[in-house]
């Protein structure tokens, strides 16, 4: 709450009872005005600079994948090998490396499963890793569920590189696989997705040292950039959609398949790959007998998804985007789904095309060559270059696949640690997605996320949007709706669409590819707008501070001809906005009034005095709603005669 000053006593003690009544009206209403103050944000430093932006000495680590992997689908059983590039950028000697190992998270020695009870996979194994060798020496490791710690034989200096190769395996979670999973329901073959599924070096960085969280569920994931070089062997008659480019499109599809493909890859139309006819055919797929291999290769991606069923029917186009130089490149935009879902799933690429060009134009050029959104048992789960998403009819298909193909901006592009600030990628995607979602539906009624928010509804929900994700029992409140709608109102009502624009994208350019924090993201926007914002990121972002503004007494008069009006507004909760007035006359004009935040900033009552053509009938405070104010009962004051 404000800390409202009531030491008065003394002054008044001599003063006579009518003046001592105004004095004590004037002076129990000044607060100290703390939710101004500045925000306790980390010094800057050379890492990272006091405006925001990556510092000049700013470092992050590097880990890049080789990875052969194959799927035994009768067995349902994983068996890979991996080799790792880990290149230490910091300052910093390295004497351990921490992996994680998040399919562990269905062990009975997990803290999910010793937190909630198991996840559905009971007795699961678990990911046995064998021959471990660095620099091709043997090594060992320990094993802690979710993580896995492995001593360096010889420490790893600055600019160092290090070579983890490890052979592993574990079953495939066919009951309840925490963003990856089994989908049996088609008749032409079951669906499956790989995510979070190999060991990757934990991230070490600037700010914690090595992020070595337990892997509970609820949080995602915060990893590496580095380059991918995937080979996934599946059964013959299976298509194979990944976090990378088709290397070798000419071993696993057919002549026509690799001609269509070609065609997609400069279409503006949508080209079958392979048709909802072809899936029953043996002949969509290349002749033979056993296995094929599909190797896909990307760069700069934070890590790596595939889905693989013989049900898919395979559909591509593409769009045109500008790169930051202004030249022209072509983006593959792809959809694979079983035919059971046809009636809704048919324009599902050209629903990935829309977000690729609108992100695209509006925060920054998508990086990669392809996005594809695939059709599987989880309802909706992002990657590089992939999504996995269900839906149930056109509109939620269009809603979850726009939400999951802006991941790529945020954290994919924007590296940000989503197990500590989940609202860094999940609000500011939210945020994103309101305006994608009006740009495809034009004046159709629609679903947007960020509408769902209502301050009154959560008004006891006492918790900060920067909670932790792992402390949350659901992060639907704070990770999705209520930052999407701070970052709305930001833009909307406090710097207005221009000045937050140019701010935003340049958050987006200043951290593209590295991995920023929440005060880097509140400075950047102080900075680029040339705004004191510390009162709104503190408020609505880091505290639990609620807004209450109503509107308390008018007192007016008549003098010359005009009606002088004194308004008297008060801010009755802890937080604190600027006041959008609306205030209704005698002879039918309305007059608007924009008051700046920092009338709150001395008392919780301000007198705003107007000069009318009549007598004031009405005032009402935030006419429109914008404000997320928790009471509106006493946003509106009629006045009599």
């Amino acid at each position: 709450m404000l800390k409202i000053t009531t030491c008065i006593i003394s002054m008044v003690c001599t003063i006579g009872c009518q003046k001592k009544q105004k004095i004590v009206e004037q002076v129990s209403y000044m607060y100290e005005g703390d939710v101004f103050m500045p925000m306790d944000l980390p010094t800057p430093n050379s890492v990272r600079a006091g405006s925001g932006a990556p510092g000049h000495a700013y470092w992050q680590q590097r880990a890049d994948h080789d990875i052969k992997v194959t799927l035994d689908t009768d067995k349902q059983y994983v068996t890979a090998s991996e080799v790792i590039t880990y290149t230490n950028n910091s300052p910093d000697t390295l004497r351990d490396v921490w992996l994680q190992l998040e399919q562990n998270i269905h062990r009975e020695d997990s803290v999910r499963v010793r937190e909630s009870g198991s996840t559905g996979q009971d007795d699961f194994e678990g990911i046995k890793i064998t021959n471990l060798e660095l620099d091709g020496v043997p090594a060992h490791w320990h094993d802690y569920a979710t993580l896995g710690l492995i001593p360096l034989h010889t420490p790893l200096e600055p600019n160092q590189s290090v070579s983890i190769s490890l052979d592993w395996t574990f079953p495939f979670p066919t009951v309840n696989g925490i963003r990856m999973g089994y989908d049996d329901a088609y008749d032409a073959g079951a669906v499956w997705e790989f995510a979070q599924w190999f060991p990757t070096p934990c991230v070490y960085d600037d700010m914690y040292g090595w992020n070595n969280l337990p892997y509970i569920g609820r949080g995602e994931f915060y990893t590496n950039f580095g380059d991918y070089n995937v080979e996934v062997t599946v059964p013959r008659e299976h298509i194979v959609v990944a976090s990378g480019a088709l290397q070798n499109p000419e071993d696993v599809l057919t002549k026509t398949q690799q001609e269509r493909l070609e065609e997609a890859m400069t279409s503006d139309d949508v080209v079958a790959i392979r048709t909802l006819k072809e899936v029953a055919s043996s002949e969509s797929r290349p002749e033979g007998e056993g296995m094929l291999t599909w190797k896909f290769k990307t760069v700069d991606i934070r890590t790596f998804a595939f889905a693989t069923s013989a049900s898919f029917a395979w559909e591509a186009t593409s769009v045109a985007i500008k790169d930051l130089d202004g030249s022209e490149r072509r983006v593959l935009c792809m959809a694979c789904y079983p035919k059971e879902v046809e009636s809704y799933w048919d324009d599902a690429a050209s629903m990935v095309k829309h977000s690729i060009r609108y992100y695209s134009e509006s925060l920054y050029p998508y990086p990669w060559e392809q996005m594809t959104v695939v059709r599987g048992i989880e309802g909706g789960m992002e990657y590089p270059l992939l999504v996995f998403c269900r839906g149930r009819d056109e509109q939620s298909l269009f809603n979850v696949t726009d939400h999951e193909v802006g991941h790529d901006w945020f954290p994919m592009l924007v590296n940000s640690d989503e197990r500590r600030h989940a609202w860094m990628d999940e609000g500011l995607n939210t945020f994103v997605n309101y305006y994608s979602l009006e740009s495809y539906y034009g004046n159709q009624e629609h679903r947007p996320d960020v509408s769902a928010y209502r301050a009154e509804r959560y008004k006891n929900d006492l918790k900060a949007i920067n909670t932790p994700p792992d402390l949350l029992r659901s992060r639907g409140h704070l990770s999705y709706r209520k930052p999407g709608y701070g970052l709305r109102l930001l833009r909307e009502e406090i710097l207005g669409q221009e000045r937050f624009d140019i701010a935003f994208k340049e958050y987006v350019r200043r951290w593209a590819f590295k991995s920023p924090r929440p005060s880097d993201f509140y400075r950047t926007m102080e900075d680029m707008s040339g705004m004191d914002l510390q009162w709104f990121f503190k408020g609505f972002f880091e505290e639990t501070m609620q807004l209450d503004q109503g509107v308390v007494e008018v007192v007016q008069e008549q003098s010359d001809g005009k009606w002088e009006a004194e308004i008297t507004l008060e801010n009755v909760e802890d937080w604190v906005c600027p006041v959008k007035l609306e205030i209704q006359c005698e002879d039918g004009s309305v007059h608007k009034r924009n008051l700046p935040v920092t009338v709150w900033a001395w008392s919780t009552r301000h007198k705003h005095k107007i000069s009318l053509p009549s007598r004031v009938t009405t005032v009402t405070v935030d006419p429109e709603g914008a404000f997320p104010d928790i009471d509106r009962s006493n946003n509106i004051i009629h006045v009599g005669m």
